[in-house]
């Protein structure tokens, strides 16, 4: 019998419990070990905060899928991995032995250290949902300030769905990021469409600024400034947990944990991951999107199987070029593909059908119409 554990309920591993719901394998016993018993998906978490949905109809039960998978389920965060012993160790006691593992953690926001106040910090996503509702509410019919700091992909569209919320009700959204342009890792297409639709929004954007430390009254900025702030959403650039390097894994300049082209780990062939928590060796500026991690899925499902019968394993291949939605809050959407961009309508109803479809096809359930 193989013990299989696979640690976080990420895109990644929703491949592969349902790989192992479809064709079952004999001899292996798997085990999901993850805090939630429900995922929550990142692609719908701004329509979620703007109130354009249901926090349910955002959420994939993993636990469920777990069992239809012949699987058990631990709610519990992984906070050792011994790979030498092939065991993890859980926040609540547990120690548990494998033969394989793999990890679909993701990744938490960089710069942690900066944090001197209660801010919302955007992962773990589901504590990030909980934290903003709570300063929304807190604040609401106050005209309050929200700081945001970060300017790609995660921290704009929250600065969207946050204008959305507070248009009835008076307030003000300022994004703080150390580069020029919003979305810099996209073409500069992208970057002015964001800009264009952040300015008709009034959401500020202050570009090539150092955010020093987030305070209880705002943002200290180098050098020796001050943005006053009701509220702060830490969104900044992905790195890793500090479960990989404390457990003596082999990470990369970030702490992400390195893998090949099988997503395997080289030093402990025991060891797999996917998703933001992992580095490819060949790709190691590859960004920490869901983009990659959906199409890491089905190679990562099928690597396992090949592992434990000790077949050949398959190389995953990033794309060249992904496509990117933000929801902006107002019934639109802007859209990017490499160089083309377009913000209207048609964009947020392309978003909005392959998020539910995405939703439903790993909860069983049937796409109700619109």
């Amino acid at each position: 019998m193989h013990h299989l554990i696979l640690a976080g309920g990420g895109h990644a591993h929703l491949a592969v419990l349902d790989s192992f719901r479809r064709r079952p394998a004999a001899g292996v016993k798997l085990t999901l070990v993850t805090p939630h018993p429900r995922t929550t998906y990142t692609g719908m978490v701004p329509g979620v905060i703007a109130g354009q949905y249901q926090l349910a109809q955002a959420q994939i039960d993993v636990e469920r899928l777990a069992r239809q998978a012949g699987g058990s389920f631990v709610a519990a965060r992984v906070t050792r991995i011994d790979a030498a012993a092939g065991a993890v160790t859980t926040e609540d006691g547990q120690r548990l032995r494998f033969d394989l593992l793999s990890l679909d953690i993701g990744s938490q926001p960089a710069e942690q250290g900066r944090i001197r106040a209660a801010v919302a910090v955007v992962k773990p996503i589901e504590e990030a949902v909980a934290a903003i509702e709570a300063q929304l509410r807190l604040w609401q019919g106050r005209n309050p300030r929200f700081g945001i700091v970060g300017g790609g992909a995660g921290g704009v569209d929250l600065a969207f769905a946050i204008a959305r919320r507070l248009r009835t009700t008076g307030g003000q959204v300022i994004i703080c990021d150390s580069s020029t342009r919003p979305l810099s890792g996209r073409h500069p297409n992208t970057s002015a469409q964001v800009a264009k639709a952040l300015h008709h929004h009034r959401i500020t954007f202050l570009g090539g600024v150092e955010v020093e430390a987030a305070e209880p009254d705002g943002l200290a900025l180098a050098p020796g400034t001050r943005l006053k702030a009701d509220a702060v959403v830490w969104a900044t650039g992905a790195a890793g947990h500090a479960l990989l390097r404390d457990s003596a894994l082999p990470v990369d300049e970030r702490g992400f944990l390195l893998v090949g082209d099988d997503l395997r780990s080289r030093e402990h062939p025991q060891l797999f991951a996917a998703g933001d928590c992992a580095t490819l060796a060949s790709h190691p500026r590859l960004p920490k999107a869901g983009v990659y991690a959906v199409r890491q899925g089905p190679v990562l499902a099928a690597n396992l199987r090949a592992a434990i019968a000790g077949k050949s394993l398959e190389a995953y291949r990033p794309q060249s070029e992904t496509l990117a939605l933000l929801n902006t809050g107002d019934g639109r959407a802007i859209l990017s593909y490499g160089a083309r961009t377009y913000w209207g309508r048609a964009a947020w109803w392309l978003k909005h059908r392959i998020d539910r479809r995405f939703v439903a096809a790993w909860s069983g359930a049937r796409l109700a119409p619109d």
